[in-house]
């Protein structure tokens, strides 16, 4: 492909194209004459980071929640004292 610009011609180098590079499609398949997109999400490394750190917080209230139930029951269970039949 030549393009001129003005007296000059220049040749156009396609070579590095996003249209011309091996595996450009990736993740993406035809099914039904549809395109489904497989990719990964988009994410930074700095967002993986912080949704990590958003579980590891829930996690640990859901665990003090539990040990407090836990602990509640236990004391219910020890003022109640045992049953005589």
């Amino acid at each position: 492909m030549k393009l001129k610009f003005g007296d000059s011609i220049y040749k156009a180098d396609l070579s590095n194209s996003i249209y011309q590079q091996k595996g450009s499609n990736f993740g993406l398949t035809v099914k039904d004459g549809m395109l489904i997109n497989n990719r990964p999400d988009g994410q930074t490394g700095i967002q993986q980071a912080a949704n990590a750190k958003q579980v590891v917080r829930r996690m640990e209230k859901v665990q003090t929640m539990a040990e407090g139930v836990f602990l509640g029951n236990l004391r219910s269970e020890m003022t109640e004292g045992p049953s005589m039949d």
